[in-house]
């Protein structure tokens, strides 16, 4: 505060600040000098719809290479598999692997049994 009282004391109030006469009036043709020279790209234009076409074939490259390594599934192979899964149904259920969620779940014999007791 007594920094500005001091300054102005000095200064004034007065606006050191002019601006020169016609000033605003031949500011927009100094700046529309200063700018650069913009023509049209004729070569982009012409080529953009080389770049569509080539992205087109690209994707359609990538869809026909997908499409020809997808495993085909024949009535042989599905006859393999239901054959598998009968096989796997017939077998005996092992226990071990029972033991071993039952350990790995930290259940005892009577958790066991409290919950079979809910069906």
């Amino acid at each position: 505060m007594e920094e500005e009282k001091y300054i102005e004391e000095l200064v004034g109030k007065r606006n050191p600040f002019v601006v020169p006469e016609g000033y605003f009036e031949q500011l927009t043709d100094q700046v529309m000098q200063s700018l650069p020279d913009r023509r049209p790209r004729a070569k982009t234009v012409w080529l953009r719809p080389v770049f569509y076409a080539a992205a087109s074939v690209c994707a359609l490259f990538v869809c026909a290479t997908v499409w020809l390594s997808w495993p085909s599934s024949s009535q042989e192979d599905q006859k393999g598999v239901a054959e598998a899964v009968q096989a796997v149904q017939m077998q005996q259920p092992d226990d071990t692997y029972f033991d071993e969620a039952a350990d790995y779940m930290m259940l005892d014999n009577q958790a066991i049994y409290a919950c079979l007791a809910d069906y």
